[in-house]
């Protein structure tokens, strides 16, 4: 599915539209239409390439509220039509040595 977001093709151009591609949601997945996004220090830092791992085009903003647009077969908590949101951090394991240590983000 291609969509229309904002992003960079290097860490020292300007964010500019962009059409990207993405994937079918899966059994487990909400498919959101995302309505607001916060592009917040840590995604200026990723998009400038400042920490290990930027892969461009990239496309920041990790916190979005939207609505849900489609559900996979195993979702059970949200139908199509509900409100959302998803903050910095998601699908940790809660099984590592990280999680363990209340350190989801580095899981």
């Amino acid at each position: 599915m291609i969509i229309k977001a904002y992003g960079a093709h290097a860490g020292n151009l300007p964010l500019e539209p962009l059409d990207i591609t993405r994937r079918a949601p899966g059994a487990h997945d909400v498919r959101i239409d995302i309505a607001y996004c916060g592009v917040c220090h840590s995604d200026l830092h990723q998009v400038r390439a400042e920490w290990a791992g930027t892969i461009y085009p990239c496309v920041p903003g990790h916190e979005i509220v939207g609505r849900v647009s489609a559900v996979g077969a195993q979702v059970s908590r949200h139908r199509v039509g509900d409100l959302v949101g998803v903050g910095c951090i998601v699908d940790s394991c809660q099984h590592c040595a990280e999680c363990d240590d209340g350190l989801e983000n580095y899981c």
